[in-house]
This record gives structure tokens, sequence and C-alpha cells, in this order.
């Protein structure tokens, strides 16, 4: 917008300049006979428009080069700030990747603009943890506008439509970004991706935090016990590769919401068993390590895989894997 200001401005100054221009002057922008002619009434202004003109082109060429830098440090964020068909949307949720990655995941797909909120935990001197930016700043307005208002919460600002609760979050944004399917039973593959994918992750969930019972000194053990789990046959990654098959994704030849949450659930069960080191959940099941490698690979989503939300802790503080 700076630019293109400075230069408007640049045009309109120079206009009695261009038109006072003797036909010698004139022959690069054209026939003579086109440019009416007279001298200037003072020579001044011959230098001085030039001058002003110049000086308001290097203003106009630093306010672009520090339009490019901004940009530059929202896309490395993990920010896509352009405008977009669908619109533009606020994602809020804990500063992890978590719930909100597959969310994240969907807009960079589509290059949805969206402003990615982040809330830090922070420990309490009672123990607990608190989150003042979340619970006493953004969660009571919002909470006007959508009594089930959590984290991640999604604002629609085209719409004004409030959505909390993850799955209802992806489904949401799946439908406005074209990413639920093409047809009914596409559709139905990805409500199913999506409820499957939240299984495990509620399996994870009960292993990495200590909610459930898992005890910092047993969760090195209980790692191990979920990773076979989850491998082993006709448990969930059995079941992910067959409902697969050969199909490049879960619902056909494209993405959709839930192969999103499928990958994300995968690379963080690669990460903890890189971290202990234990073996690969995807080593015995080839189908599902394609699927893995393939959806990392698209280049669309190569600007989020490259931002700093992709490289956050996948849980929070409190949990015995981050």
């Amino acid at each position: 917008r700076g630019l293109l200001a400075a230069c408007g401005v640049c045009l309109v100054l120079s206009g009695p300049v261009l038109r006072s221009a003797r036909p010698a002057q004139m022959s690069r922008l054209g026939p003579a006979t086109l440019m009416p002619t007279r001298k200037l009434a003072n020579p001044l202004w011959a230098f001085a428009f030039p001058t002003i003109g110049a000086a308001l082109t290097i203003i106009a060429a630093v306010v672009a080069a520090a339009a490019a830098r901004r940009l530059h440090r929202h896309h490395r964020r993990g920010l896509c700030r352009s405008r977009s068909p669908a619109g533009t949307f606020t994602l809020g949720y804990w500063d992890i990747r978590g719930l909100a990655a597959p969310a994240r995941m969907m807009l960079a797909y589509r290059g949805a603009a969206f402003e990615d909120r982040t809330y830090s935990l922070q420990p309490q001197e009672d123990g607990g943890w608190g989150a003042p930016a979340w619970f006493d700043t953004d969660r009571p307005p919002l909470r006007e506008r959508n009594a089930f208002i959590n984290l991640p919460y999604l604002v629609d600002h085209e719409s004004g439509i409030v959505v909390s609760q993850s799955t209802a979050l992806y489904q949401f944004l799946g439908r406005k970004l074209g990413l639920m399917g093409e047809n009914e039973a596409e559709r139905a593959a990805t409500e199913q991706t999506l409820a499957q994918a939240f299984d495990l992750r509620n399996e994870c969930v009960r292993v990495v935090y200590p909610f459930a019972g898992t005890s910092a000194e047993r969760f090195s053990a209980a790692l191990a016990k979920h990773l076979r789990a989850v491998a082993a046959p006709s448990a969930a990654y059995d079941r992910f590769s067959r409902f697969l098959g050969d199909k490049p994704f879960f619902a056909g030849s494209r993405p959709t919401a839930g192969d999103f949450h499928i990958w994300e659930m995968l690379d963080q069960h690669e990460l903890m068993a890189s971290s202990a080191g234990l073996p690969s959940p995807l080593e015995a099941h080839p189908t599902l390590r394609a699927f893995h490698a393939r959806l990392r690979a698209l280049p669309q989503l190569q600007l989020y895989f490259d931002s700093e939300a992709a490289h956050l802790p996948c849980n929070n503080r409190m949990a015995h894997f981050r």
C-alpha cells in the first residue's frame, strides 16, 4: 500500500513537469505532437519536481522492503496472511502442536489467511498452572459468543461463527476449505478417519500425561507398551493401513481433513519412539509409512513444515513427553 501511494504522489507531482517539458525532452515518451509545450515559469521547478519524485521513489522502496520483511516473519511463524477465497480465521490454542496442528496444516494447505493465536501455561505458587491471557482475557468475550468455548477454537471472521471442540472444528474447516471429500463416500471416509485418529490420540494422552495415573517413573515402560500395542496386528495401525488400502489418501486421491489428523498422530508417535530409542511403529506398516512420507512431501505444506508452528512441542508443560 505504501508503494502504491508513493507512486501515486510521484505521478501527481510529476504532472506539471511532464506537461511543461520541451518536445526534445519528451521524445522517449511519445510523439512530440501529443505533448503540449511551454517554457517553465521558474527554472527551480525543473530541479525540484524530479528531486521530490526521486526521494519518494526511495521512500517507497524502503516501505516495500519493510513490508517484505514483515511478511517473511509471519511466514516463519507459520502464519499465512495472504487474502484467499476461504476468508480470514483466528485459530486459538496452547503454544504446542497438540490438537491445533491438524487445523494449522489444513489452513496452510489451502493457503487460507489466519492468525495463529497461542497461549502459554505458567506454573502457579499453589502447584497448579495458569494462563491469564486465555482464562482472564480472551475466553470471557468468546464465551459470550459460544458457551462451549474451549481450546482449540476457531473464529471465522467472514461469517462471525466461533467454533470449539476439536472434531467439530476440523469438520467446519473441512467444509469451508473444501477438505471434506467430493461425494458422500469420501465425506463418510473423512468423518470416520477423524474419529479414528481421535481414538488414537486419547490412548496416547493417557500415557504421556499424568492425569490417568502414569507417573514419571512408570512413563518409559508405559510408552514402550503403548508403541507395541498400536503397531500390533488388528490394532490401530493395522486398521489405518487396511482402511487406507491402495489409495494415496484416506478418502481417495486428494487429502481431506482426516489425513491431517492421522498424519499428526503418526508423526507424534514417531517422535516418541525416536526419543526413547525404540523401533518406529511404522516399520511393520509400509502402506502407512508411505502415506506419512507422501503427505509430508506435499508442496502446499512446505511453508508450514518450515515454520516455528511445526516445531512446537507436541504436548503441554506437565506432560512426560513434550
